[in-house]
């Protein structure tokens, strides 16, 4: 395969070690009077505007555990603590070069770089004076960090930094409940804070971790929040600064949950974890994914397969349309290269920003709320939404208490129009202008969209065939009763499949809804398969089964929905009539109007 001419200068190092024309550092000076505990929400926003607008980050584990092919840090008792904490003996990272890997992340459209200079194992990627086990004690014997402030300076990319709270190599630190954590903090974490907010240039945001263990308490992270903002007060800092919260918070899973202990938590803005949550549009928020694991291969971790561009694109539109920004993880290899099948996937979700970059940059999330098929950003007068799941050619909208000026299809020929009755706004695009992974439609209002308060979408409606029983032609012999059952064909959980039996290229699914129901749509989902190449959908109507509809494939999301005459009967029965391999089935739903 032929490398795009950057992934190949990727590959060859072909660059100076180190960005020329030194101009760092430039921190705010700190004002008189500051207090990091209370800002008004003008000052905040003001604050956290760069990151609302960026909406893309990278994430960048880059330490010596590349070179054992693992996860950074969770690795260190797998691979042998000895042999861990010396492969920094080994690491050269000889072609690194961070004005190529900067390049790359513009091509993509990333707006800002997350560098870990510390992780879990202590071991520092820049010229820290606080101990010897770092990255100038290697032979690679050059600031990483430092490279990769100078190199985003100027740049579209705006340089970030992760920080692990913990430390399980310094002796310093204790992860028990009630260790005293003084010294740690006086001689580690707050001289490393200071190296890294007054020697490297504006730092967008710190990216805080590794908040878990039990000997991390809210005063420790009141203690740390009020004085690093001090060092750098325009600063974002993570919640995990924080001790952990107990329990899922109300828009997202623990790991972005603001310390729910406390009146009192501190956190700029919340770190989400492989977990969408909910639109939240109160403080700035990232939701983390990684390119080649979608939670896990954070760094270097052999093989390097990403997941495929139009997944990742989804992240990026479910987290923009949620009022949050991607963070994609992307692990360099051992030798500070870009591995080229990453690259060139990170150049092909660049295309796709290139193209769509008004509906994403600079916008916020809503005001219609996320739901599966639709999510929307809006900026100035426009409202873009973006479209991953159709009926038909048609989108039925809540209502929003604006005119429309215009409608048109965003980046793309084609054609749209929008009904905008009272009951209900109608989208109607032609299904060959449909694209995959969205189809962006911009929506012209005549007034400020972001001063529309957001709109709940309607209630979703009713599966008939929620939890009924599923009648199929075959069964996996011995796995029907365990992570294939039928009965996951209507269990309302998508993530579980029935599959027929492995030599079955076709196969049938009936489903007894225990009365006459008067049907209009159903829906089928073999995802995250995509096997059927055709199908019928019949109804038993006196006796008789009787074709109701029939189709092809399923759509790129292993989806298929069918509009049919109202017509009332107690069974209905898909009829696989051909598969590219073992029929498979993870949802079979029927609605009434």
């Amino acid at each position: 395969m032929k490398l795009p001419s950057l992934t190949l200068s990727l590959l060859l190092g072909a660059c100076s070690a180190a960005p020329s024309g030194e101009t760092l550092p430039q921190p705010a000076a700190t004002p008189a009077g500051f207090d990091a505990f209370h800002e008004s929400a003008a000052e905040y926003d003001a604050r956290a505007q760069w990151l609302r607008n960026a909406k893309f980050g990278v994430f960048l584990h880059w330490n010596p555990s590349s070179l054992v092919g693992q996860e950074v840090s969770w690795c260190r008792k797998d691979v042998g603590i000895e042999k861990y904490d010396n492969l920094y003996k080994e690491f050269k990272g000889q072609n690194f070069h961070a004005e190529e890997w900067v390049k790359l992340f513009e091509t993509a459209g990333i707006r800002y770089a997350v560098v870990v200079p510390k992780h879990h194992d202590g071991f520092a990627m820049w010229d820290t004076k606080t101990y010897d086990y770092n990255v100038m004690k290697s032979p690679f014997g050059r600031d990483y960090v430092k490279e990769m402030a100078l190199a985003c300076q100027g740049s579209q990319v705006q340089f970030c930094l992760y920080y692990s709270v913990l430390d399980w190599w310094n002796p310093k630190y204790q992860g028990h409940a009630g260790a005293d954590l003084t010294a740690y903090k006086n001689e580690i974490f707050k001289p490393q804070m200071k190296e890294l907010l007054t020697q490297y240039g504006k730092i967008g945001c710190i990216w805080f971790d590794g908040h878990w263990e039990a000997s991390w308490t809210h005063k420790d992270g009141k203690e740390m929040y009020d004085y690093i903002r001090r060092l750098q007060p325009g600063t974002l800092l993570g919640n995990r600064i924080d001790q952990k919260a107990a329990r899922s918070g109300p828009v997202c899973s623990w790991t972005g949950s603001f310390y729910d202990g406390a009146p009192d938590p501190v956190g700029d803005y919340q770190a989400r974890e492989a977990d969408l949550g909910e639109f939240y549009m109160d403080k700035a928020w990232d939701c983390c994914f990684s390119l080649c694991g979608t939670n896990f291969r954070w760094s270097w971790y052999p093989p390097m397969t990403p997941r495929p561009t139009h997944e990742v694109l989804g992240w990026l539109i479910q987290c923009i349309g949620r009022d949050g920004s991607l963070l994609l993880g992307v692990g360099p290899r051992p030798d500070g290269t870009i591995d080229p099948s990453n690259a060139q996937s990170l150049e092909e979700i660049g295309t796709w920003t290139k193209a769509n970059g008004e509906a994403i940059y600079g916008t916020r999330g809503g005001p219609w709320h996320p739901t599966p098929n639709y999510v929307a950003t809006r900026k100035g007068n426009k409202v873009y939404l973006f479209v991953t799941k159709w009926d038909g050619d048609e989108l039925v909208l809540p209502p929003l208490p604006a005119q429309v000026k215009a409608v048109r299809l965003l980046s793309q020929a084609g054609s749209a129009s929008l009904d905008t009755a009272a009951d209900g706004w109608t989208l109607t695009v032609p299904e060959r202008f449909h694209r995959q992974p969205t189809t962006i439609v911009e929506i012209t209002l005549d007034q400020e969209a972001l001063k529309l308060a957001p709109v709940k979408p309607f209630p979703a409606p009713v599966n008939l065939a929620l939890r009924k029983t599923a009648t199929v032609s075959s069964v996996w012999p011995g796995r029907d009763l365990l992570d294939l059952k039928p009965s996951h064909i209507t269990d309302g959980n998508p993530g579980t499949i029935w599959a027929a039996e492995e030599k079955a290229r076709s196969a049938s699914v009936s489903v007894d809804l225990e009365k006459d129901c008067e049907i209009h749509r159903l829906a089928f989902s073999e995802a995250p398969y995509h096997r059927i190449q055709s199908f019928s959908v019949e109804a038993l109507v006196g006796g008789q089964w009787q074709k109701i509809g029939q189709g092809g494939s399923s759509d790129a999301n292993g989806q298929i929905s069918l509009k049919v005459k109202p017509m009332k009967a107690r069974q209905w029965r898909l009829n696989i009539l051909s598969a590219s391999d073992t029929p498979v089935l993870a949802e079979f739903q029927v609605f009434s109007k």
